[in-house]
Formats: structure tokens, sequence, C-alpha cells
């Protein structure tokens, strides 16, 4: 790894997605100001990663042609503050955004970057799920926006220009970047943005360095599982998630780990017949209580008890 740049924020930890969240994390007294520190990491030359614990992460790639940036935070506000943080490392133009997944953390900040010129690719599935539960994230991010005195309305719905099905190989001066879709993981319409040069590999849904990622979109956690394994086998040194910090082969191996547990302790629960609000009380996935977001947890097992008795996540392809 190369220069790293902490900038230490003073913020409200929020560590929430939802207006439920917010009021569990409330009441477990873990709503707590602190600093908070935002990293970035130049992972190889010209190729940054931005490192936020309690929200979303981000990368770009600087060329001598211009600029490539993998999502763009979840409000116009942080995606200005994402831009600044660019712009200390170069001002070549930003020439595109890759959105990885519909989550409002990573495309919200989209308009910022339109006005800054840029193109925006997303996977088809992804498309379709930004148009169709757009008021949705909005929703869900209500009591975030409050918090921060960020208004809902500068939010604007930029789609991307460019879709894709299974593969799209983008040049941008003289790099290759190679944007997969490799079946659904966290989310239908998982982007893959693979940096071959490099060896480094982006993963906005799937990947999560020991944290609970969260469960309530996934078609399938065996998918999800499937498509972990066959990125370990990739000719890749270092992982970059949405969420968490700088990852490798054994981070993703204890991340399948960590799915599986939770995917055989939500499936041994219905087998028995247990209601939803009696497995919040009997299982408590104690193993990886240590992982980010484990706070979560109620709101993980209701969403995911969901899927499993119905046969389709809270949110999917319409």
């Amino acid at each position: 790894m190369k220069n790293k740049i902490v900038i230490y924020l003073s913020i409200l930890v929020l560590f929430f997605t939802t207006n439920d969240a917010f009021s569990q994390a409330k009441e477990n007294g873990e709503v707590l100001e602190k600093e908070i520190p935002i990293t970035v990491t130049e992972i190889a030359p010209g190729l940054f990663f931005q490192h936020h614990f309690a929200e979303s992460n981000n990368a770009w790639l600087v060329t001598e042609e211009g600029v490539l940036v993998i999502d763009s935070r979840q409000h116009p506000q942080r995606a200005k503050e994402l831009l600044v943080a660019i712009r200390k490392t170069t001002d070549k133009p930003i020439k595109w955004v890759i959105n990885t997944h519909f989550h409002g953390d990573h495309f919200f900040g989209n308009v910022i970057f339109k006005n800054e010129g840029a193109m925006f690719i997303a996977h088809e599935d992804t498309a379709l799920m930004m148009k169709t539960y757009f008021q949705e994230e909005i929703d869900r991010r209500k009591g975030y926006f409050k918090q921060r005195e960020y208004v809902s309305s500068d939010v604007k719905l930029i789609m991307p220009d460019l879709t894709f099905d299974h593969s799209l190989n983008l040049y941008l001066g003289g790099e290759k970047i190679e944007i997969l879709y490799l079946g659904a993981g966290q989310n239908p319409g998982d982007a893959i943005v693979y940096f071959p040069k490099e060896k480094v590999l982006f993963a906005g849904g799937p990947v999560a360095k020991d944290s609970w990622t969260n469960p309530s979109f996934t078609p399938s956690i065996s998918d999800w599982i499937l498509l972990l394994e066959k990125i370990k086998k990739m000719d890749v040194q270092i992982y970059l998630g949405g969420h968490g910090d700088v990852a490798n082969k054994d981070d993703l191996q204890r991340e399948i780990e960590m799915l599986r547990y939770f995917d055989s302790g939500m499936r041994d629960a219905i087998s028995k017949n247990l209601a939803v609000d009696d497995i919040i009380k009997q299982y408590k996935f104690e193993k990886y209580k240590s992982f980010r977001n484990y706070y979560r947890l109620n709101i993980f097992i209701r969403n995911y008890f969901h899927t499993l008795t119905t046969g389709k996540p809270r949110v999917f392809i319409p």
C-alpha cells in the first residue's frame, strides 16, 4: 500500500440506514459522538481507496486521460466531500462513475459528478432497481438526513448512461478496467470492478471486511457465497468492499464463514417453526458479535426471515 491520508471529522456516529435501526441504536446507547477517521489510501499507483467506517467506501483511479470513480456516497453533500478528496490527488476531469448497486449510500451523490461531466455505468438490474426503489431508499435514510441537516430533495435520480449484462471492458488513459457481473451477491446487479494490472478488485455490495453486511436484499446467501468463492480464486491481491477496510483472501473466507453461520442458524430456527420475534430473542449469532453492524442484527433477522419464508427478499427485481 502507498500513502495514507487520515481526515478526522467530528460527526455523530450513525451506524444506521433506517429509522428503526436508529431507534434501536439509541435504545442500546450506541449513538455516540466521537471522532471518526476517514482514511484515503493509495492502494497502487494512481488507485485510491476511501474508507469510512460508519458509512460507505469509495475508490478512484487517476489516469492521464481522466478519473474513474466507484460509487458516490449517500447525499450530494457527502459527494462534495468525496470530490474534495479526489481533487487532493488530481485535477484531471472525472470521466466515469460506476454505481456498484442500488443502495442510496452508493449513488445518491451522483448529481455532483454529473455536474463534473461524468458518465455513469451500472448493471442493468441495478439501473432498474435504482429507479424502482429510489423513494424507498430516500425514506430509509430520513433519520440520517435529519440528523445531519441534509435536504432530501437535494438528492436527484441520476440514471446510468451505460448499462451492461455480463461484462464490460473500459479503457481509460491506457488502463484496462473490467466491470463484471458474476451473479447476485448481496443484491441483484452487484457490479464487480477489477483492475487487472494492479490485481485489485472492488465489490461494493458482496464484500465487507469484518462487517455484518445487510442480508435484506439478497435472493440467496448460497449464491452470495458462491460469488465470494469465485472472486477469491481470481488473480487478486487486494479486495475493496463497499463497507469495511482493505481485505485479503483470508478476510473473504471469514465473510463466507459468517454468511454460512447466519444462513444455517436462520434455517434451523425456521425449521423449528419459531416466530421471528422468538428468533430475535433466542438467536444472537454471537460468534461474530465483534463485527461492524452487529447491533443491527434484529433488522437482519427480521428481513432475512421474510426472504426464507416467502421466497423473495423484501426488495427484488420487479
